[in-house]
């Protein structure tokens, strides 16, 4: 989980001045006690030995009363670990300018699970010299213990992810097989995805840090294959947006790419697009959150249901069976679904479902003559 708390922040200071230890003091906009936090570690080099306090110009307002997420950092007393702490974070700029602009970022970790992070822009502050000099190598030494705790973030978070698909299992009971679990660890991957990609995006070697903090060893082995045999860079590769496989462990990659482009799966991204088109499309309510939720644990099953089937050896009543249950999924879900959209594009969302329902049937009638 990320806690972006920089709005809740009305001023704060951050104390670098004993080594190996830094004292955070955060004043809230709620204006309740302040949350003093003793970190183990060191700020990153432009700080490192400082005392720096800041005062945000953009809060929020004052909620009227204790702030939840304020309350819940003031009473949480789970080890705590130090992420990167620095006063110059360089980042484009939210506007048409695309200025480069310098942003204070603190990160810390209630570990393992949550990762507190606190950037702001437009803020003033007043930084102490030095009490202390880093050296290169403890400045390194820093830089890695950070990426390592949030290395350790991530794998948690993805180990305890449950996505739809893993959901529906657990309160269903629908038949589970092994691809449910590795399409999972792919939906947990994409999921957290988008806050390492921001953090890195704009660091020098982020593409690498990316890589590595996500568990993609198999990336840096390849680019390290390449030094080695001193082929240049890709520039390319650092700028492009990763895909689905991506996200699926290396061992499974080539399958997964396959099973995406198998007839029922292009028919299910149909049904998908049918759904983005209309539902997602309207003012979000609890109902249509849930029919989406429940829809993507759905595609989720199919999918595992393709890759199952093209195992070699696999359970041809297993795989029947989830066949049987998922026609009648999305029969119940073209009713619920219909119900939830404007009128004029029901028979759209209608049709697309009554497509897949017999596809899913022709896909079981040719399984079980096999």
């Amino acid at each position: 989980m990320l806690a972006q708390i920089a709005p809740l922040i009305t001023r704060g200071v951050v104390d670098n001045t004993t080594p190996g230890y830094i004292e955070l003091k955060l004043w809230g906009i709620d204006e309740g006690e302040p949350i003093e936090i003793l970190l183990t570690g060191n700020c990153l080099a432009d700080i490192a030995g400082c005392r720096v306090s800041f005062t945000n110009k953009s809060p929020l307002p004052h909620p009227g009363q204790e702030h939840p997420v304020l309350k819940g950092l003031r009473a949480d007393t789970r080890a705590t670990c130090t992420g990167d702490m620095t006063l110059s974070r360089r980042q484009p700029e939210q506007d048409n300018r695309r200025a480069i602009t310098n942003v204070l970022s603190l990160e810390f970790f209630l570990v393992p699970e949550t990762r507190v992070l606190i950037e702001m822009s437009n803020f003033e502050f007043d930084i102490s010299l030095p009490q202390w000099q880093m050296s290169w190598a403890e400045a390194n030494a820093q830089m890695f213990l950070n990426m390592e705790a949030l290395r350790a973030h991530v794998a948690w978070n993805m180990e305890h992810f449950d996505g739809p698909g893993m959901a529906d299992l657990r309160r269903t009971d629908f038949p589970a097989c092994e691809w449910d679990k590795r399409l999972n660890h792919a939906e947990a991957a994409m999921a957290i995805f988008p806050t390492i990609r921001d953090k890195y995006r704009y660091q020098i070697n982020g593409y690498n840090s990316l890589a590595y903090v996500m568990g993609r060893h198999d990336i840096l082995a390849q680019k390290a294959a390449e030094d080695e045999a001193q082929m240049p860079p890709d520039p390319q590769e650092n700028t492009r947006e990763w895909e689905v496989v991506d996200f699926v462990e290396p061992a499974y990659a080539a399958e997964v790419k396959r099973a995406l482009h198998h007839p029922l799966f292009l028919e299910t991204s149909h049904l998908t697009s049918i759904i983005h088109q209309t539902l997602l499309s309207q003012q979000p309510t609890p109902t249509t959150e849930e029919f989406v939720n429940d829809y993507a644990g759905l595609v989720s099953h199919i999918l595992a249901t393709i890759l199952l089937t093209r195992q070699k050896e696999f359970s041809l009543e297993l795989a029947c069976k989830r066949i049987s249950i998922l026609i009648l999924r999305v029969q119940a879900l073209s009713g619920r679904g219909s119900k939830l959209i404007q009128s004029e594009a029901a028979p759209l969302l209608q049709e697309a479902a009554s497509a897949l329902q017999t596809r899913l049937e022709d896909f079981n009638t040719r399984l079980r003559r096999r």
